[in-house]
């Protein structure tokens, strides 16, 4: 049976499409973009231009505008340090004082959990649930992919959401985090608990993690993204799988501890991160007037559907 000459042009034209894309994932992953900037660049061109003629229909243009938002936000934050004004120290631990009666969270709990050079368990769970943000996202963001495909554009636009939201933050008023602090002399000390416990276990392997995971942009403490992103799936979960939400709700939790006890944010930053997080979910469910479920059931998908998903 001969395929028609259509069908050959549209096989093609997706698989660049997708052959595009990985490459722009790729980029992000291995921070190749970090020191070929205008590469990242030529490439979001290129696949802007391959997506183009699909990005108005279809469930699937929503990977399009993850992974390229995604790699546009990367790009922009790395612009954000100094961008505006100087890098801010001091506010946020005034904030944090004065919502601990004079006490700095990030201090305190270092004093009482930390104790350089040792790494416990503790060290070692915090540093494994700030990194899960790089992953577990993504993961979700495949199965709603797979199972709710009629709520992947909302989740998409929940994530990018507060991200850009954190982005015009990032912008307005760079902000250190409580590590950066404590070295310039502006906070008690207080260490980056990631680097103990990465460079205890393979110093070489941390090294390339941190530099393929790590920010461009240290002074972008407020708001929390992790902090943002990990409410935000909290209460995508409330609102459409009910049954999930106190383990999200305890995540949650873990990785606020995990975050000011890694010294890697404020507690100021985390409620912000929050704020924000619950702001875009807000507008989203107005903006697409989502129903809310009740029962998360499997989602079934007509054989022209499941075509055009992979087309």
């Amino acid at each position: 049976m001969r395929i028609p000459r259509e069908v050959n042009v549209r096989l093609l034209q997706v698989a660049l499409q997708w052959a595009l894309l990985g490459t722009v994932a790729a980029t992000l992953l291995t921070r190749y973009w970090y020191q070929h900037e205008p590469v990242a660049w030529l490439l979001l061109g290129m696949a802007v231009a391959a997506w183009w003629p699909d990005l108005r229909r279809g469930v699937r243009r929503w990977w399009f505008f993850y992974v390229v938002g995604i790699l546009i936000y990367t790009l922009l934050r790395a612009q954000a340090d100094g961008f505006l004004t100087n890098a801010r120290f001091q506010y946020v631990i005034e904030i944090d004082r004065f919502m601990f009666g004079g006490t700095d969270p990030v201090v305190w709990l270092q004093n009482h959990l930390f104790s350089p050079p040792r790494i416990d368990l503790i060290d070692i769970a915090a540093v494994q649930i700030h990194w899960s943000y790089f992953l577990v996202p993504h993961l979700i963001a495949l199965l709603i992919y797979i199972q709710r495909r009629h709520l992947f554009a909302p989740f998409i636009q929940r994530m990018l959401g507060v991200q850009y939201v954190g982005l015009i933050f990032f912008f307005i008023t760079p902000t250190a985090p409580p590590w950066l602090a404590s070295r310039s002399g502006d906070l008690d000390p207080v260490y980056r608990v990631m680097n103990f416990v990465g460079r205890s276990m393979d110093r070489d392997t941390y090294t390339s993690m941190y530099r393929a995971l790590g920010e461009p942009n240290s002074v972008a403490a407020v708001p929390s993204l992790h902090m943002a992103v990990t409410v935000a799936l909290y209460l995508w979960v409330r609102r459409f799988v009910p049954r999930l939400r106190w383990f999200f709700l305890g995540y949650c939790a873990l990785m606020a501890f995990a975050l000011v006890h890694l010294a890697e944010h404020y507690v100021f930053d985390l409620l912000v991160g929050a704020a924000i997080a619950v702001l875009v979910d807000r507008v989203v469910a107005w903006r697409t007037r989502s129903p809310r479920l009740v029962q998360a059931e499997p989602s079934t998908i007509a054989p022209a559907e499941a075509i055009e998903a992979v087309a």
